[in-house]
């Protein structure tokens, strides 16, 4: 293959919209992809949520892109045709130390121009008249959407822009050398100008010494399903108010398209980073998650051992999703749920223990490696993927 302008490695929704910006500005651009399609990972496999914006914390990166990519995403979606439901996502509160992480909430939320109400109990009853709390938070903007399908749809664009998208591809190593890039996969080697590592799960393998104080642990998120006899019970998305110390949300029941409403995640490590199924080795990784120091540090705190035993319980046992999910909406029963499908977290940790929370991006003379893209990652990715294909083009 002849040079090119630029190798986006990972058809995720962040690498696909990358290319597809990298693509509208006349470079020349390929996708390389180990899986025989888009958005096979974590672009694929989630609640489908739109994010609003009012909890990533006022300044960082998260809310900058978040509440910019809610409104480009939720645009694009009604102009492609991609499925999407309106409805705003409720934060309830069940507690006074739950109605103060509220209004924690409600105050991010302002910060970063989100459309926010506070409300209190018999108002909750407007949005969702299933739910019980003593208050709660209502972001507007929030939304459903299918991921997949919008992915699909960002990959046609980015081809008919110019982009070439290369599947079952696998990429073994990222190697710059003078003015060029090297990138050898499983059916041969490209080269380009600059490289875009978007490898989710992998990035931090691909980024090599640029990440040797981070690394990508996985964490496997099990949803549940109400049966759909009950799931007119719920509107659009009911959230708990979570627990801050985390960036993990808690079980919520979210309506999809579909008019599916799933329920949970639980959010335990996974065996593999494809690990799907709980006895799942799929995707490697677990000695060296074994042996990373930050894994160990992170496991020693005990408010992460409170949380982990918590999670696990939720990933392994239906019945504690669903008690969790029944404080939200007393009318549901334990029998009222069935198990669904599972997601895979890439949660970036660093050598303290601690679980990084911010997007992450780190760059050489020749090549562009997000290290962490997590959740909201997705309502981020059109806004995002602009950014990173402006980092390329000012290497060329």
């Amino acid at each position: 293959m002849k040079e090119i302008d630029a190798l986006v490695v990972g058809a995720g929704a962040v690498g696909i919209s990358t290319a597809y910006h990298l693509a509208q500005e006349g470079a020349s651009v390929a996708v390389i992809e180990k899986e025989s399609g888009p958005a096979m990972h974590q672009s694929g496999r989630n609640s489908g949520v739109i994010h609003a914006g009012y909890n990533p914390k006022p300044g960082s990166l998260k809310a900058e892109y978040c509440v910019e990519g809610n409104r480009q995403l939720r645009e694009y979606c009604q102009d492609r045709g991609v499925p999407i439901r309106e409805g705003g996502i409720l934060i309830v509160a069940r507690s006074d130390p739950e109605m103060m992480v509220i209004e924690e909430l409600a105050s991010r939320g302002r910060a970063n121009g989100t459309d926010i109400r506070v409300l209190g109990e018999d108002e909750i009853k407007d949005v969702e008249p299933h739910t019980h709390g003593i208050g709660a938070l209502q972001a507007i903007e929030g939304a459903s959407f299918d991921s997949r399908a919008y992915v699909h749809a960002l990959a046609g664009d980015a081809s008919n822009a110019g982009a070439s998208l290369f599947y079952d591809s696998k990429v073994r190593s990222i190697k710059e050398s003078g003015k060029a890039v090297t990138v050898n996969t499983a059916k041969g080697r490209f080269m380009a100008k600059v490289a875009v590592n978007a490898a989710g799960l992998y990035a931090d393998e691909l980024a090599d010494e640029l990440a040797d104080d981070m690394r990508v642990i996985p964490f496997r998120g099990y949803y549940a399903e109400l049966s759909p006899a009950k799931t007119p019970l719920v509107n659009s998305h009911i959230y708990a108010a979570p627990d801050l110390n985390f960036p993990f949300l808690g079980v919520h029941l979210s309506k999809r398209t579909d008019g599916r409403v799933i329920v949970g995640p639980g959010a335990m490590l996974a065996f593999g980073r494809e690990a799907y199924d709980f006895s799942s080795f799929k995707g490697g990784g677990l000695g060296k998650t074994l042996g990373w120091p930050g894994f160990y540090r992170m496991m020693m705190r005990s408010e992460f051992q409170s949380l982990a035993r918590t999670e696990v319980k939720k990933s392994l046992m239906l019945r504690a999703i669903a008690k969790e999910a029944i404080q939200l909406v007393p009318e549901l029963e334990a029998r009222d749920f069935v198990r669904s499908y599972a997601g895979n977290r890439a949660q970036l940790v660093d050598r303290q223990g601690n679980l990084v929370d911010d997007i992450v991006v780190r760059e050489t003379a020749r090549s562009v490696h997000v290290l962490n893209a997590v959740s909201p990652g997705l309502t981020c990715s059109l806004p995002f993927g602009k950014q990173l294909a402006e980092q390329a083009l000012s290497k060329l």
